[in-house]
């Protein structure tokens, strides 16, 4: 029997929001289309958005016809905690050239949503299986590529944020088989920041759903939308820029006067300035259809974050024909735009209120970039396209 790839995650499931969950449950379904072995091993967690207690049955699931199997969580230690090394990596014992590594650094593992359970089922398992472990930070990642050994890829969702130089990572970067990126730019941040081979971080890529078709006439009629659309999709915090997004709106609409809507979609709670609630059309969490036809309504769609190794909503986003306007700081996004031609990106208010305006001011080049952003998703976000990368960068050896 071949090995059986494994993608190990913290939360998995049709109720679990996240981009790298949402990326480990398409990919999952996509290698299992393709016909190869494909499990999912994970806790039995709902997600980051939810308190770290069970909410799927433990045990055995299927979620997209992929086999699933749910461990108990072992919740996050409070702290402050001691530095904890998981019973199933004693036993196992510890590599030789192992590092002790700086207190404040184990702590943070400690106090992260693990499961003891699922690391003793990868010291069981780990000559029948070959594991992906999605995303980077998480003590299932950490713990879980010690034991797997040359049995463990790395899927990071590497973002260029000061966790990512902790030596505990780069210590798990450079001990794991192989890195599958998410795009170019993560690519060379894994590279630059571990100082890899060029042959151990493999460009895979990433995917969308491109099925959905959104209305944005019917959104516009729906809530009575008539000047510029605007809109952000995603988490609403400081990881994301959000409350510098709302800074930038506020300071441009207080100039130009502007009568614009920006519309918001997301889980988690957000609590508008006063100032902006006149023009700020917040609808929390939504269904698939409906945050497409939001995207299809907008007249530019904004991703201030300079986190991302994807970034999955402006993929949506150039899917549904809306053109971007970018943080220039994210390597990731800006090299998306530009590869693409899809959008612009700005640097500071200056030139985030000069590139709203050339955009807001000219119906004709927001077509011409939107097409060519959505030209761009249909060709190079497949999803069976990335599993098939996927599938070779894991299973071309014999190890």
């Amino acid at each position: 029997m071949s090995d059986i790839m494994t993608i190990v995650v913290p939360w998995f499931g049709p109720d679990t929001a996240g981009g790298a969950e949402t990326q480990a449950r398409q990919l999952a379904a996509a290698i299992h289309a393709l016909g190869a072995p494909v499990e999912v091993w994970t806790t039995d967690g709902r997600d980051s958005f939810s308190p770290p207690a069970p909410y799927y049955r433990t045990g055995p699931d299927v979620v997209d016809s992929v086999p699933v199997q749910r461990f108990p969580l072992t919740p996050p230690r409070p702290a402050p905690c001691d530095p904890y090394i998981p019973a199933a990596v004693q036993r196992a014992r510890l590599p030789a050239d192992w590092i002790d590594f700086p207190d404040h650094e184990r702590r943070l593992l400690a106090s992260l949503l693990s499961s003891d359970a699922l690391l003793d089922a990868i010291a069981a398992e780990r000559d029948r299986r070959r594991f992906i472990f999605i995303p980077y930070p998480f003590p299932t990642t950490f713990w879980g590529t010690l034991l797997a050994g040359e049995r463990g890829y790395l899927l990071p969702c590497l973002h260029d944020e000061p966790y990512a130089r902790y030596s505990t990572y780069r210590w798990m970067f450079r001990h794991t088989r192989r890195v599958l990126a998410n795009s170019p730019a993560e690519r060379m941040l894994a590279l630059r920041l571990y100082d890899l081979p060029p042959d151990r971080v493999v460009m895979a890529g990433e995917g969308i759903d491109l099925t959905p078709r959104g209305d944005g006439a019917a959104f516009r009629k729906k809530y009575g939308l008539h000047g510029p659309v605007l809109r952000y999709a995603g988490r609403r915090d400081v990881s994301k820029n959000f409350p510098m997004l709302l800074m930038y709106l506020r300071e441009y609409w207080a100039r130009r006067k502007t009568p614009l809507t920006l519309v918001l979609t997301g889980r988690d709670p957000v609590d508008i300035p006063p100032p902006l609630r006149a023009i700020v059309l917040d609808l929390g969490d939504v269904s698939v259809q409906e945050r497409h036809d939001a995207y299809a309504a907008a007249d530019v769609f904004i991703q201030p974050s300079t986190y991302e190794s994807f970034s999955i909503v402006l993929m949506e986003s150039w899917l549904q024909g809306a053109p971007a306007l970018v943080n220039a700081r994210c390597d990731v996004t800006r090299e998306a735009v530009e590869a693409s031609g899809g959008g612009l990106s700005f640097d500071g208010f200056a030139e985030f209120a000069a590139a709203l305006d050339l955009l807001l001011e000219n119906r004709a080049l927001r077509r011409a970039l939107g097409a060519r952003g959505r030209a761009w998703v249909l060709e190079n976000c497949r999803w069976e396209d990335v599993a098939r990368r996927t599938v070779a960068a894991v299973m071309e050896d014999g190890t």
